[in-house]
């Protein structure tokens, strides 16, 4: 089970970070092809918008698993 679980760590993080480089390139071809071309590619805005999402989600969770997230410890103050 714990080699599963690690398994499936491996493949988050992955995912994370392809999912990042792959916003780098085109938003990097999108930049140019604005300045070069007079013009960028329709579809990459609205990409990029969703991958954010995505890596949002994803840093969350990684951040949750390392115990890295923000908490708030409200009820341990008042007692």
């Amino acid at each position: 089970m714990k080699r599963l679980v690690q398994w499936l760590h491996r493949l988050e993080d992955s995912v994370l970070v392809l999912l990042l480089l792959a916003m780098i390139i085109l938003a990097g071809y999108d930049i140019l092809a604005r300045s070069i071309f007079g013009g960028g590619v329709s579809w990459i805005p609205p990409l990029l918008r969703v991958m954010v999402l995505w890596i949002g989600l994803l840093g969350a969770l990684l951040a949750t698993r390392s115990r890295e997230h923000i908490s708030i410890d409200l009820i341990s103050k008042l007692g």
